[in-house]
């Protein structure tokens, strides 16, 4: 069980790295190839949910920007502190 809660961390982990550079790549518009592609088929099925909430949600104000990942993170940091205490079971 110990086991299980360390791997869903580790990819929670991996997964707010990526997307910490995908947030960065969407700053600088690098040109598209195969890893550009690969990071966003990874997290875009995750942001896209997300940003379509937001968007029902958010004042027309605040859609200027996109929150999705901030949203993301949030929702990471949630889903870890829920099973941290689980893992020491």
């Amino acid at each position: 069980m110990r086991a299980l809660f360390g791997l869903i961390d580790t990819l929670l982990n991996l997964f707010s790295i990526l997307l910490w550079v995908h947030v960065i790549l969407s700053w600088v518009r690098p040109a598209q190839n195969q890893w550009i592609n690969l990071l966003n088929s990874i997290v875009e099925p995750v942001l896209a949910p997300i940003r379509r909430f937001l968007q029902r949600y958010l004042p027309s104000q605040l859609q200027v920007f996109d929150f999705s990942p901030i949203a993301c993170w949030l929702l990471i940091s949630l889903v870890r502190n829920l099973f941290s205490p689980l893992r020491y079971l």
